[in-house]
């Protein structure tokens, strides 16, 4: 069985972050290994607050992880600090596993909870990100349409992109090694709690398995798809992504 270490927040409510992510690798069939990244404050109905863990903290679970197992998939959600960013990069740059990072800069509900600087310095050292149209334009404080943001992504950070469908009518727009083209998909306009964790997910756990890219992103899209349609109301707000 292949292994995807996912590196995120957790959620109490248990529909984003690190229990999203291993919910899906289960699904996919890997074996999931997870390293907390933030102690978020939040439910179905929002995020109050992302509470970071030492940097420090960090660098040692994910040494003791990598020291024990065979990773074949990264995947990165929520980052709170350039501290972590860089002790991230630090770690994980020496492991030959595909590596997706899954920018959380703004919650569902509103407001800033990731922070944008340290995503930035993180990108170049991933090999695929999957932003949001709205992250994107963050990241790369631009306006253009998604194929230009991004193309202009890949030439500045080196990395792929997709930016994912959401705001795109469920259309993810690809950026491969220079190359743009798009992966639509049925869509569900409802605002699903967790989608963005279970997507990147997904597609880290694809690539694990040795899918192309292009593949990759069309078997995530599919998973997510699925995923909805089995979605849940535990709580009292926003229904929550059942992978």
């Amino acid at each position: 069985m292949k292994t995807i270490l996912t590196i995120s927040g957790l959620d109490p409510s248990g529909g984003a972050g690190v229990s999203a992510d291993i919910k899906t690798a289960k699904a996919i069939g890997l074996y999931p290994a997870s390293v907390i990244t933030s102690l978020t404050v939040q439910n179905t109905c929002g995020v109050k607050a992302a509470i970071p863990v030492e940097a420090e903290v960090i660098r040692e679970q994910l040494r003791a992880v990598i020291e024990d197992m065979k990773i074949d998939c990264i995947k990165i959600g929520l980052i709170t600090s350039v501290e972590i960013a860089k002790v991230l990069a630090a770690e994980l740059v020496p492991l030959n596993a595909p590596k997706v990072l899954d920018p959380v800069i703004f919650a569902g509900a509103g407001g800033k909870i990731g922070d944008e600087e340290a995503y930035k310095m993180i990108l170049k050292h991933v090999d695929i990100v999957t932003p949001n149209l709205t992250e994107a334009i963050t990241l790369l404080e631009s306006t253009k349409e998604a194929r230009e943001l991004a193309l202009e992504m890949n030439k500045k950070y080196g990395c792929d992109v997709v930016i994912t469908g959401g705001e795109l009518g469920g259309k993810d727009v690809v950026c491969e090694a220079g190359r743009t083209y798009t992966v639509s998909a049925e869509f569900s306009p409802v605002n699903i709690h967790g989608t963005g964790c279970v997507y990147s997910t997904a597609l880290a756990c694809y690539l694990g398995l040795g899918n192309s890219l292009e593949n990759a992103v069309r078997k995530a899209r599919i998973f997510v798809l699925e995923s909805v349609k089995k979605a849940l109301r535990p709580g009292s707000c926003f229904p929550v992504v059942n992978p």
